[in-house]
């Protein structure tokens, strides 16, 4: 599975330390296993402000909706809010797992969700 590729570099070191060893493949499985029941995420959009990109929350997902859409994140998120550049952060609780990108071509349909002081 992509995510526990994704989250690797969260867990594996914590482990390590923990264990005072390698950990097994197993013993990742499980760790694993264990942080991605607490997972919870959210979208954010980048919008072009002259020479800069800056990125804007527009969206968060619990554990159970984004199990729905894990293993067609692109078409689930070109559906949803057409194109664009989209980083989906993870989050154990409010420790900060990971990010992973997607650039998404095509129309936009977001531009609805940004704050009022954001420029599209």
């Amino acid at each position: 599975m992509w995510v526990k590729k994704a989250f690797r570099d969260y867990y594996k070191p914590k482990l390590k330390r923990e264990l005072k060893r390698d950990p097994t493949s197993e013993e990742c499985d499980q760790r694993f296993e264990e942080i991605y029941q607490r997972i919870n995420l959210t979208l954010l959009v980048g919008v072009y402000e002259g020479v800069s990109i800056y990125f804007y929350e527009i969206a968060k997902f619990t554990l159970e909706e984004f199990n729905g859409f894990r293993d067609n994140c692109e078409a689930y998120l070109f559906e949803r809010f057409g194109g664009g550049n989209y980083k989906l952060n993870f989050y154990e609780g409010t420790s900060f797992i990971v990010t992973v990108n997607f650039k998404i071509k095509g129309e936009s349909k977001w531009e609805h969700l940004l704050p009022e002081n954001a420029k599209s």
